[in-house]
């Protein structure tokens, strides 16, 4: 790409998605390929929205994040190494070696089991194509997002419910559509026990999942969760994908717990969302958890009843607040940029 005066500006918004079957264990970390499919949906209201600008101005990279209910600030560390990583790697494909600013800000809690990790990468992995003008398909874009550090980010590039596929190399792994955002009425309440960042990282759980004995067992239970776990979906057969997503959960988390050394992400208030939903499904109210990395819970309900479990998940001793979402679209470019 030639240096010349034109802008070279984009901004993308991306979702978060919540991982039914979930992503546990890499098989490569550097190309980040998984042990195993997963199945997720995209969520309306965590939201991560990204502005890149190229341009001879800068004399040096700047990256400029602003979390939830923290103040806008030049980041440095292993996220921000990752993002610039990503960077690289499109300014060599577009040929252009001009400096870059990024400012990002997302809706929702970070590093509290909420996929900020995957919104954030994939709107940066959709800014950048935009300004550098590449173009790339939605398999291709899936996979250039894989890249950029974050699994599941993949995910998100689909719009409504996506599957990312294990593959046995780069070009074969990535994410495709199970069903659009308006296939199904479901909705998934982000239960928030706890905004602070996470004692262990995603990143460091991939790494001691092989250290538990259940992990084997794990993938061996697993095409079959995610065989039901699609059916449920296309079939919209909302007490099947209860059952299988709260089965992941739960064989995650002691992936978790007996990794060498173990890991404990759930909190008390954790185990009483848990348990007061199984009370409440006996009679007759549905709602189901799945939980990722960290103890905030994701309550996966029918619309008709967001209301009712909203009302009553607030009761519970523990629980800060809770974000109400909805499936929606995956990572697009949007035209108000953030500077």
């Amino acid at each position: 790409m030639k240096k010349n005066n034109r802008v070279l500006k984009a901004t993308a918004v991306s979702p978060a998605n919540i991982a039914f079957i979930k992503y546990w264990g890499q098989k490569d970390s550097k190309l980040i390929l998984p042990c195993n499919n997963s199945i997720s949906m995209n969520i309306d209201n965590c939201l991560t929205t990204t502005t890149v600008e190229f341009s001879p101005k800068y004399k040096r990279d700047i990256v400029k994040i602003k979390f939830f209910g923290e103040k806008e600030k030049e980041r440095k560390g292993r996220r921000t190494n990752q993002l610039l990583t990503q960077v690289d790697r499109f300014r060599k494909m577009a040929e252009i070696d001009w400096k870059v600013k990024i400012l990002s800000r997302n809706s929702f809690p970070s590093d509290a089991g909420i996929a900020d990790s995957a919104s954030a990468f994939s709107a940066l992995t959709f800014a950048l194509t935009k300004a550098l003008g590449l173009e790339f398909n939605k398999k291709e874009l899936s996979i250039q997002t894989r890249l950029a550090g974050s699994g599941s980010a993949c995910r998100s590039i689909i719009d409504g419910f996506a599957e990312w596929k294990k593959g046995n190399s780069s070009h074969s792994s990535y994410a495709v559509q199970i069903a659009d955002e308006d296939h199904w009425s479901l909705a998934d309440i982000v239960v928030v026990v706890n905004q602070q960042l996470k004692e262990v990282s995603s990143w460091r759980g991939h790494q001691l999942a092989e250290t538990s004995f259940y992990f084997k067992a794990r993938l061996k239970e697993l095409p079959e969760r995610v065989k039901k776990t699609r059916q449920a979906i296309k079939t919209k057969n909302f007490e099947l994908l209860g059952q299988m997503i709260e089965q992941d959960a739960v064989s995650m988390h002691f992936i978790t717990m007996t990794s060498k050394p173990p890991v404990f992400y759930w909190n008390g208030t954790t185990l009483d969302i848990i348990q007061a939903l199984r009370r409440w499904r006996k009679n007759g109210l549905l709602g189901y958890f799945t939980i990722d990395a960290g103890p905030n819970v994701h309550v996966i309900c029918q619309q008709k009843d967001i209301k009712t479990l909203e009302r009553k998940l607030k009761r519970i001793s523990g629980v800060k607040f809770t974000i109400i979402n909805k499936p929606c679209r995956g990572a697009r470019i949007v035209r108000k940029h953030l500077f």
